[in-house]
């Protein structure tokens, strides 16, 4: 099966595609900022072996609608308990990249029942949660995001999006330490996100473990998917 589909939600039009055994363990995929369901390509067809494997536009992002919902990673996560309900999904495993592992965050708390386990590959849980280097990076192309906004649509867009990196997400150690869902938390060892907080995800999440991949970056997981769909697949098999 290889199907793609909108979920029609409150106020917003989801595009998911939907691949592998319809009575296969599902598998939720949730890329990062800007990005759509597409950088999943090499998981998806490893995957949907084994597994039913849903890979989505976020709400704003590629062929999915904007909606008039806030967007923020609190809206991301009903979004996805609106898709899980739609989709008749009772518990899934989730891959979340970058933004996609603060929606899976936010989910986790939100929905812990409906989570299998989860892999969170370069989280934050704080704005603070980048490098410095990036940090100011980010802040700089916000701000002509910003300026470019006053005669852009779709700067307007991006800005929006962009903002995402900027103000968001606001998750305290005690919210962290109510997840419970077997959890792998991996960064690269050059990741543009903080190694402290991916540490901090890994000491407050009572049911998780940790892992740093070497010489690796943020975006290791398209760059070399053989490392990381090897990993994955052992810790879906062994949670």
């Amino acid at each position: 099966m290889d199907s793609s589909e909108y979920i029609e939600l409150d106020d917003a039009r989801i595009f998911c595609r939907i691949s592998g055994r319809n009575e296969a363990p599902p598998l939720v995929l949730l890329h990062g900022n800007g990005e759509n369901l597409n950088v999943f390509e090499s998981q998806i067809k490893f995957f949907s072996t084994d597994y039913k494997v849903i890979a989505l536009d976020t709400r704003g992002h590629g062929k999915s609608s904007r909606g008039k919902a806030p967007l923020d990673f609190h809206t991301f996560a009903a979004d996805l308990r609106q898709l899980f309900d739609a989709l008749k999904i009772n518990k899934a495993h989730l891959v979340g990249f970058s933004d996609g592992a603060i929606i899976a965050l936010h989910f986790a708390l939100k929905s812990p029942e409906r989570i299998s386990s989860m892999i969170l590959v370069g989280a934050n849980y704080t704005p603070k949660g980048f490098r410095f280097t990036t940090r100011i990076y980010v802040k700089i192309f916000y701000l002509y995001l910003s300026m470019k906004s006053i005669f852009s649509s779709e700067s307007q867009k991006r800005r929006e999006i962009w903002s995402l990196m900027v103000h968001h997400p606001h998750l305290s150690l005690d919210e962290i330490s109510q997840i419970s869902a077997p959890t792998l938390i991996i960064t690269g060892e050059n990741d543009m996100v903080s190694q402290v907080q991916n540490n901090d995800l890994h000491v407050n999440i009572a049911n998780s473990k940790r892992l740093i991949i070497p010489k690796a970056d943020h975006f290791f997981l398209f760059k070399t998917p053989e490392i990381f769909n090897r990993i994955a697949g052992e810790f879906f098999c062994k949670p």
